[in-house]
């Protein structure tokens, strides 16, 4: 009688704290995408800037960018002369909602298997420093190994100004202004957006 007892006794202290009967919080699927740093700073958001699109990370890499809810200001992108001339339709109401669908365009056509990669080909500048802003300058290559029959080119290089700030009521920074340049005929950065802009 007494081993009886002191079996049920065991039993029930296991039960109790294994927890076996308490509901399981949802766990979050496994994602090859991570989040990235809140940016209290423009070098945190420089170097989301950069990873966001290493890490083809279509959710951190639209939350790079300004809109008048959370800032001053709104994103603009200026496309250099002759991507904005060829895709002037598609710039001409390019938008923060324009940006994350190029982006997850040009992600798609990569596929989950394929790398890109994003070099800086120069040490980026600060060209204007303030207090609630400041201007990064620098050179880049993109290799987009995108399987689109109808982009024919996969390397894009250029020269590009990303200009933020801090929000309006909130310290952290985001992109609201992004003007690109040609350093070789019709291969820039806005050349990649204005193919994956559908």
């Amino acid at each position: 009688m007494r081993y009886s007892q002191l079996y049920i006794v065991l039993v029930c202290t296991l039960l109790l704290s294994c927890n076996l009967f308490d509901t399981r919080d949802a766990e979050n699927p496994v994602s090859g995408n991570q989040t990235l740093q809140t940016a209290f700073s423009k070098e945190i958001l420089y170097g989301n800037f950069i990873l966001a699109f290493k890490q083809k990370n279509i959710q951190e890499y639209g939350k790079l960018f300004a809109d008048t809810v959370t800032h001053v200001q709104s994103f603009t992108f200026i496309p250099t002369q002759s991507s904005g001339a060829r895709y002037s339709s598609v710039f001409m109401s390019w938008n923060k909602n324009s940006e994350t669908e190029y982006f997850g365009n040009a992600i798609s056509a990569v596929g989950i298997s394929s790398s890109i990669e994003f070099i800086v080909t120069s040490v980026p500048q600060i060209i204007a420093r303030e207090p609630d802003s400041a201007q990064y300058t620098f050179t880049y290559t993109l290799f987009i190994p995108h399987n689109r029959s109808d982009v024919k080119l996969q390397q894009f290089e250029g020269r590009c100004e990303i200009t933020m700030s801090p929000g309006k009521d909130n310290p952290i920074w985001k992109i609201y202004r992004w003007i690109d340049y040609e350093t070789k005929k019709d291969s820039s950065w806005s050349e990649l957006k204005g193919q994956f802009a559908k």
